[in-house]
């Protein structure tokens, strides 16, 4: 099965309370993964549900830094991705969509 690019984004990861998710409206039922290519300042990130992201990463959330790419696989994990900006200047991650069939 070969995947195709059904939608992209891009994601300001700041400083609110349990980080920030994706766009709800771009997981649509094609969807089935996410890559993320983070462009400035480090983030941390956690899919778990029932799980509060922190900036300190308590809760064992691992770091990504700038010019890396992760993977977030699977309609649960899409919707319980969450991140959250380390320091003072927020994280800008581009994000691209991907499924079967056309976008």
């Amino acid at each position: 099965m070969a995947l195709v690019a059904q939608d992209s984004e891009r994601i300001t990861f700041d400083s609110t309370a349990g980080g920030i998710g994706f766009t709800a409206a771009k997981l649509t039922t094609k969807v089935l993964m996410a890559t993320v290519r983070l462009e400035q300042a480090q983030v941390r990130i956690r899919v778990a549900s029932g799980v509060t992201l922190t900036a300190g990463g308590a809760e064992g959330s691992p770091k990504i830094e700038v010019g890396e790419t992760f993977e977030v696989w699977g309609s649960d994990d899409l919707k319980n991705f969450r991140g959250i900006r380390t320091g003072t200047i927020s994280g800008l991650g581009q994000v691209i969509y991907y499924g079967q069939g056309g976008g």
